[in-house]
């Protein structure tokens, strides 16, 4: 049985241009006034399994909250089929609802009547919950007191003291320092392998690559893209560029006739390094029109889809460069590879200023692929290779 069923759902949100019609549509019981209309979730489908870790993706106002709240029950859908099996529990905001005036143990106390448990089993579960949150010191102590990251890890402990059949997590996945959100993510793990289906809406890519099973991505509330992190997470990328529909050819509206190549230290274009080789990542391309404050960009993702290093001319002291209309453009980038044995993609951006975020004229990821081999290098762990040497001196 699926935990969560989802068959052509759909979710409108309705307002008012003018003050007056929010007026008529009261006095009318809504048949009037009424005159504008959002699609926030539109015609969607979706199975999630028992055990699954699903993240869901896409840019602001795309639907992600929308969704979680139609499984939560806070918001009723419009059209459709939503079928939702076993107990929910949504880790949003984890220190919302905490008294500061109260003490931490009064506070769980409260708040665990909020999330539904019993007075009895917040009881038995409260030596627990501070002790994961690594609190026991300060239980009695005014929640005023407590810094922001005590207070959202004691969220977070409370919250998921008790494992529930679908959790449903908004950007609160891991808090506090390093060590304690590895804590989270193993205690989320743990959940999955006993059956708990999680959902998981983050803007953290690379926490979405390697901690989902399974990713879907959301565009102005319509399902674009369904498959694995790696894949879901390149067609975002072409999402961000401007294109819904990526396809094979590398151009944009911006940028024509990209061609990418990388050649060994001899100038050979290859798909084969040995750990060591200097390279030579080659672009071309047309600008189609005068764009300023351009950066050009690559980065590198293991097979797994983990990003493993990624750089600009931007970050590299080119701060300031403009393209003219028609002019043909080469950028190179030469590095070291120093990368673990493996398979390896490389993605491409052309973009405004330091980072995408300020207008992207060109995106594709896994634009080239190439393998690294060990060669005469010594055996070494771990994903990069640090050239080491090493002396031993007796007296």
């Amino acid at each position: 049985m699926n935990s969560v069923l989802i068959e052509n759902l759909s979710k409108d949100y309705h307002g008012f241009s003018k003050p007056w019609k929010r007026i008529l549509a009261g006095l009318s019981f809504g048949y009037l006034g009424i005159d504008s209309k959002f699609t926030a979730i539109d015609s969607l489908n979706l199975k999630v399994s028992p055990g699954e870790i699903l993240g869901i993706i896409g840019r602001n106002g795309a639907g992600k909250s929308t969704l979680l709240k139609l499984i939560t029950g806070v918001i009723q859908k419009d059209k459709g089929t939503l079928q939702v099996n076993g107990s929910v529990r949504a880790l949003l905001e984890l220190s919302v609802g905490f008294n500061p005036e109260l003490s931490g143990e009064e506070n769980v106390f409260f708040n665990g009547l909020v999330w539904g448990y019993k007075p009895k089993e917040i009881k038995s579960l409260s030596d627990t919950i501070f002790s994961f949150a690594e609190l026991e010191e300060f239980r009695y102590t005014p929640l005023k007191n407590y810094s922001s990251g005590m207070a959202m890890r004691l969220g977070f402990s409370l919250a998921t003291a008790k494992r529930p059949d679908i959790l449903i997590v908004d950007e609160a996945l891991a808090v506090g320092d390093a060590s304690f959100q590895q804590k989270c993510l193993k205690r989320i793990r743990e959940f999955s392998a006993l059956g708990t289906s999680i959902l998981v809406v983050s803007h953290d890519l690379g926490l979405v690559s390697y901690f989902c099973t399974r990713a879907l991505l959301l565009d102005k509330g319509k399902l674009l893209y369904e498959g694995n992190p790696k894949e879901t997470i390149e067609q975002y990328m072409h999402v961000l560029a401007g294109e819904t529909s990526p396809s094979d050819s590398y151009s944009s509206n911006s940028i024509q006739n990209l061609h990418v190549s990388i050649q060994n230290q001899n100038g050979v274009s290859s798909n084969v390094f040995f750990i060591g080789t200097k390279v030579r990542l080659r672009l071309t391309f047309q600008s189609d029109g005068l764009i300023e404050d351009v950066t050009v960009g690559f980065h590198i993702d293991n097979e797994k889809g983990i990003r493993i290093f990624g750089t600009n001319t931007h970050h590299l002291g080119d701060g300031k460069r403009s393209f003219q209309k028609g002019k043909e453009y080469q950028v190179e980038f030469v590095f070291p590879i120093q990368f673990s044995q493996g398979k390896y993609t490389i993605g491409v951006s052309i973009h405004k200023g330091e980072s995408h975020i300020e207008g992207s004229y060109f995106w594709r990821e896994s634009i080239l692929e190439f393998e690294v081999e060990s060669g005469k290098i010594e055996k070494f762990v771990g994903i990069c290779h640090i050239p080491t040497e090493f002396h031993i001196r007796e007296d």
